[in-house]
C-alpha cells in the first residue's frame, strides 16, 4: 500500500504537464500524429523518432492508464469502461511524454545523481526513523515486490523530475499581469443577484422586412463583415473502409488460426464475486476521524458476523455511492481491477466469509465473500465475432490502401478536370464515392474529412487540377483534385443578396427588441409588477442568484455585456436596455452585488497568479509540441495497441 501510494503520486509528476495540454494531444494524436508518418514500428509498440518504446512498457502505462480512469471515475467505471480506449490513450500518452522530455533535453535539461538521490529520500517508505536511507537490499526488495527494479523505478523517476524541471522552466518565461490577475479573481469569487426579464428578437424577425434600398446601404456599409480569406475546393475520391469491411469475407479457417496463434489475448483470469461496505475516510483527516471510523466499521463488522442481512447493513451505513443501493454488491470482478489490499483479501478468503475491516485509500472495508469463477480460457465461439471484426478492420485498411494507390495511379495518368470524368472512375469500383468539399479557408476542417493540418497545408500550395494522394483519413483513403480557388475579397452583392437581407431584419429585430427592454426597464422603475411586466411582453422573470462572471444564465447563455452591467451596478437599480447581442435585449433589476475588497484581493494574489502561469505553461508547452510533432516520425504498432486494449476497448 505505501509504495502504491509513492508510485501514483510519482505519477502526478507527468499529469501535471499531461492534464493542461490533454485537448491538445487528442487532437494531434488522435490519428497518431500528423506529422512524418510511418508504417513500421520495428518491433516496437510506440516509435517517436529514435526512441522506442517496448510492448513490455506499453502494457505497464495500460494498465496505469487504467487504474487512473478507475480511480477517476470510481464505482461507475465499469458502466463507462467500454467506451473509452484505454490502450490508445495509453500510446497518446507515451507519445506525449517522450516528446516532453525530448525538449526537456533539446533545452540542456538534466537530473543529477544527488537530485535522484534526495528524491528518493523524499518518500518515508525508502528512510529510516532517523532519516537515512533503507540500504539497497531493502530498497531493491521493495521496488521487486511491485513488479520493479532500481534501474527501472530511477530511471521514471529521472524522466518526472526532468519533466517538472520543463514546466518550471517554461513557467519562468510566463508574464501574468495585475489586472489579469485581479480580473480573474473578480471572475471567480463576486457574485450578485437578480432578476432578469429578457426580450428576444425571434417576433421582430418575423415582422420585419428589409427593402432592395436597405440591403444596398447595409451591403455598401458593412463590406468587411461579408470579406472572406482564399478559399478551396476540391474533388476527391474516397475509397470507404467501412464498404470494404461489408465485402470481404473472412474463412472460419481464418477465425480459427488467429485464435489458435493468440489464445494468450482471450484468456480470462479468475474472477471473484463480492459485496462490501464502505465507511469512508478522507485524505488527510485526523487520527480521531480515523478512530472513529474504525470504531463503526467494527461495530458493523460484528452486526455482519452475527448473520445479519449484509445487503440491508450496506444499503443502510454503506458510503460507497456505486454499490450502496445495491445492498453493496460489486459484481464479478478480476484481481487487477480492485486495489491491491481489497483484492488480497477477498482472493485470499472463501465464499461467505465476512472479511475486515480492511483498510485502504478510500476508508474502511466489510467485505461478504459471494463466490469464485476459475481462470479459464475462452472458447472460440465466445470470441469469434470479436476476431472477425479485428481481421476485417486489418484486412479492409490494407485493401483500402492498396485500391487507393491503384485509383492514385490511373487518375495521374488519365489526367481527368471534370466532376463527370471522376464520377466515371468511381463508377468502376462499388467501395469508391466520389464527393467534391465546399469552399474552405486554410484554417478550417475540411467538410467530409476532418481535421489534417498536413492536407490542408498541400491542399493550398497546390495549382488548379493538381492531384494529390492516397491519403489515409477517418473515412478511408482518398485522392484529391484542386477544382478551384476563390480568391479573397467580398462577394457581389448579387450573390449574397438573401444573406444580407436577413442581416438587415435581425439588426432591426434586436433594436425593437431593445426599445421594448428599455420600455420595460422605465416601467419596473416606476414601480410595476415585473412579473405583469414580462408576461405581456411574452417573456418570464427569470431569477438568477449567486451570479459570477462568464457564467451562462439559462436561456440566456453568456453575455459579458450582462456581466459588466450587473457588477457595475448598485443594489436595488434597475437597468434597461441591456444588450444581449444575438438573442435579443433585457431588463434587469440588481438585487445584491458581493464585490472583492482590496484586502480580499490582496490576499489571494499570489495564488491566482501562479495558476495563471501555469495554465499558460501549460500551453506554451501544447504549442511546442505541435511543431515538434511536425517533424518527428510517430509510429505505433495498431496490432499490439489491439491485443492490449481491455475488453471493451478495441476497435
Amino acid at each position: 500500500m505505501a509504495f502504491k501510494y509513492l508510485r501514483d503520486n510519482l505519477k502526478h509528476l507527468k499529469w501535471v504537464l499531461w492534464f493542461v495540454v490533454f485537448v491538445f494531444v487528442m487532437l494531434v494524436f488522435v490519428d497518431w500524429g500528423t506529422g512524418r508518418r510511418q508504417k513500421s514500428t520495428a518491433g516496437a509498440a510506440v516509435r517517436v523518432g529514435n526512441h522506442k518504446i517496448s510492448e513490455r512498457e506499453f502494457l505497464r502505462n495500460v494498465r496505469d492508464t487504467e487504474r487512473r480512469f478507475e480511480r477517476m471515475y470510481g464505482k461507475q467505471w465499469p458502466q463507462i469502461q467500454k467506451r473509452i480506449n484505454v490502450a490508445q490513450q495509453a500510446a497518446q500518452q507515451l507519445i506525449q511524454r517522450q516528446l516532453l522530455l525530448d525538449e526537456a533535453r533539446r533545452a540542456g535539461l538534466t537530473v543529477s545523481t544527488k537530485e535522484l538521490r534526495q528524491k528518493i529520500l523524499s518518500f518515508p517508505i525508502f528512510r529510516r526513523k532517523d532519516g537515512s536511507f533503507v540500504g539497497e537490499k531493502l530498497y531493491a526488495r521493495i521496488l521487486r515486490a511491485n513488479e520493479s527494479t532500481p534501474d527501472m523505478f530511477e530511471a521514471n523517476l529521472k524522466d518526472d523530475i526532468l519533466l517538472q524541471k520543463l514546466q518550471d522552466l517554461v513557467m519562468q518565461g510566463v508574464y501574468v499581469s495585475d489586472k489579469e490577475v485581479v480580473d480573474e479573481l473578480r471572475r471567480t469569487k463576486e457574485t450578485a443577484d437578480f432578476d432578469l426579464i429578457d426580450v428576444g428578437i425571434d417576433p421582430y424577425l418575423k415582422t420585419e422586412s428589409a427593402s432592395d434600398a436597405e440591403v444596398k446601404a447595409y451591403y455598401d456599409s458593412h463590406k468587411n463583415d461579408f470579406k472572406h480569406p482564399e478559399q478551396r475546393v476540391i474533388r476527391y475520391l474516397v475509397v470507404d473502409t467501412n464498404q470494404l469491411r461489408r465485402l470481404m469475407p473472412v474463412s472460419e479457417q481464418q477465425i480459427k488460426k488467429y485464435y489458435d496463434e493468440h489464445k494468450a489475448d482471450f484468456r480470462q483470469p479468475e474472477q471473484a464475486h463480492a459485496a462490501h461496505i464502505l465507511i469512508q475516510v478522507p485524505p488527510g483527516a485526523s487520527p480521531e476521524a480515523v478512530a472513529r471510523a474504525k470504531a463503526k466499521a467494527d461495530g458493523i463488522a460484528k452486526i455482519a458476523r452475527s448473520g445479519a442481512d449484509f445487503a440491508m447493513l450496506a444499503r443502510k451505513f454503506s458510503q460507497d455511492p456505486g454499490s450502496k443501493s445495491k445492498g453493496g454488491d460489486l459484481g464479478w470482478f478480476g484481481r487487477k481491477r480492485m486495489v491491491k489490499v481489497f483484492a488480497d483479501a477477498v482472493f485470499s478468503h472463501k465464499p461467505g466469509d465476512i472479511v475486515g475491516p480492511i483498510k485502504s485509500q478510500f476508508g474502511y472495508h466489510i467485505i461478504k465473500v459471494e463466490g469464485f469463477k476459475p481462470a479459464r480460457q475462452k472458447t472460440l465461439d465466445e470470441v469469434k465475432d470479436q476476431i472477425k471484426f479485428q481481421l476485417l478492420e486489418s484486412s479492409a485498411a490494407a485493401e483500402a490502401e492498396t485500391r487507393a494507390t491503384a485509383l492514385a495511379r490511373k487518375i495521374r495518368e488519365q489526367k481527368p478536370t471534370t466532376d463527370a470524368a471522376w464520377q466515371k472512375i468511381a463508377d468502376a469500383d462499388p467501395v469508391v464515392n466520389l464527393d467534391v468539399t465546399p469552399p474552405f479557408t486554410k484554417g478550417q476542417v475540411i467538410p467530409g474529412i476532418g481535421r489534417n493540418p498536413e492536407l490542408v497545408k498541400t491542399i493550398f500550395a497546390a495549382k488548379v487540377d493538381d492531384i494529390g494522394g492516397s491519403v489515409p483519413i477517418a473515412r478511408g483513403w482518398i485522392v484529391w483534385q484542386l477544382k478551384k480557388i476563390i480568391p479573397p475579397g467580398v462577394p457581389p452583392l448579387k450573390s449574397i443578396q438573401s444573406q444580407v437581407a436577413a442581416a438587415v431584419v435581425r439588426q432591426k429585430a434586436e433594436k425593437d427588441a431593445q426599445n421594448q427592454a428599455a420600455a420595460i426597464g422605465a416601467a419596473w422603475r416606476g414601480g410595476a409588477d415585473p412579473a405583469a411586466l414580462a408576461k405581456k411582453a411574452g417573456s418570464r422573470v427569470i431569477p438568477v442568484r449567486q451570479h459570477r462572471w462568464g457564467v451562462a444564465i439559462p436561456g440566456i447563455g453568456v453575455s459579458d455585456t450582462l456581466d459588466h452591467a450587473v457588477f457595475a451596478a448598485n443594489a436595488g437599480q434597475v437597468i434597461a436596455p441591456v444588450d444581449l447581442g444575438t438573442h435579443g435585449a433585457a431588463a434587469v433589476k440588481v438585487l445584491t452585488v458581493k464585490r472583492l475588497t482590496p484586502e480580499e484581493i490582496a490576499a489571494s494574489k499570489a495564488k491566482v497568479r501562479q495558476r495563471l502561469q501555469a495554465e499558460r505553461a501549460n500551453a506554451l508547452l501544447g504549442a511546442i509540441l505541435e511543431e515538434r510533432q511536425k517533424n518527428t516520425v510517430i509510429a505505433v504498432d495498431n496490432a499490439v495497441i489491439q491485443r492490449f486494449a481491455p475488453k471493451g476497448n478495441k476497435g
